[in-house]
């Protein structure tokens, strides 16, 4: 998980560097599906002795298995790596004023079991009980055991402020703004939490997925029910000075533009954002009857 700061709750309490070259050789043993530690030494820029300590480590915590050997090239044969995808799990939880929705994923990103919650309290302490309870039940539900998962990832609409709160919220959410979300689900679990906001999970979800083809550098456009964008460049996220690069939704496009909830005028996501693009449905009587937008209808 990469998230806007360091996790909350349960740590494991290992050094910074064997912490970092774990991360990164899981990553690229992610990435490649199978590679060996000759390919682990040229893809991190490790020495062979450091590949060949945490990979042992790897293997002997069953993160990584090793699966067969790689085309003989006139020598030995190298033993190729893979994840354990079913060896560990990770929650996903996207707060947004429609309501929460949460994912269990195994190591290697599938998701496993996913449930939907509509609605929920305005107040930000009974929430996080509730979630609380949701990601118990989830995790049980699938027969997963709790040791066995390694965090949650929190999703919620930006920006995000330096101390761990949400910058900006529509109405229905005004009462987060001076709520630490991460720290008080990661009181509420037990499981360490890295919040970040929705728009850069979304493409960190992406780059992971595959979904963007061969690239690691690009701009992915979320829309929820608002719209900002993730930015990542050579496969790591591009936060900008403010840390909330990619907030795109509440730059100003025209200044006398529709009023939006934030009190300017002229916002994207007044513009275009997802309830402007439904109120442009609608006023289009062709539009609106193609896409089901009649009274009556869930969407009206």
């Amino acid at each position: 998980m990469s998230g806007s700061g360091e996790p909350t709750g349960r740590t494991g309490g290992r050094p910074a560097l064997h912490a970092n070259s774990r991360a990164a050789v899981l990553d690229v043993i992610r990435a490649a599906g199978t590679i060996s530690r000759v390919g682990l030494v040229e893809a991190t820029g490790f020495t062979g002795a450091t590949i060949s300590t945490v990979v042992r480590r790897l293997i002997d915590e069953g993160l990584v298995v090793e699966t067969g050997h790689a085309e003989s090239t006139g020598g030995k044969r190298r033993v190729l790596l893979a994840l354990n995808r079913s060896s560990r799990y990770a929650v996903g939880v996207h707060l947004d004023q429609g309501g929460v929705t949460y994912a269990l994923t195994n190591l290697g990103g599938a998701v496993v079991a996913r449930v939907f919650r509509p609605g929920g309290s305005p107040d930000p302490e009974v929430m996080v009980t509730g979630m609380a309870e949701e990601i118990a039940a989830l995790i049980e539900g699938v027969g997963v055991a709790p040791d066995r998962v390694l965090g949650v990832g929190l999703a919620v609409p930006g920006p995000l402020t330096r101390g761990g709160g949400m910058g900006l919220t529509p109405p229905a959410m005004r009462r987060w703004e001076s709520f630490p979300p991460a720290r008080a689900l990661g009181a509420a679990t037990g499981l360490p939490v890295v919040l970040d906001n929705d728009a850069t999970a979304s493409a960190l979800g992406e780059h992971w997925s595959g979904g963007v083809g061969g690239t690691a550098s690009f701009a992915a456009v979320y829309l929820g029910t608002g719209i900002g964008a993730g930015l990542l460049i050579n496969g790591v996220v591009h936060r900008g000075v403010s840390g909330n690069a990619g907030e795109i939704g509440h730059i100003c496009l025209r200044a006398d533009g529709p009023e939006c909830w934030c009190g300017a005028r002229g916002c994207t996501e007044a513009l275009a954002g997802p309830a402007a693009v439904v109120e442009a449905a609608r006023a289009d009587p062709a539009i609106a009857a193609a896409a089901g937008l009649v009274p009556g209808c869930l969407l009206y």
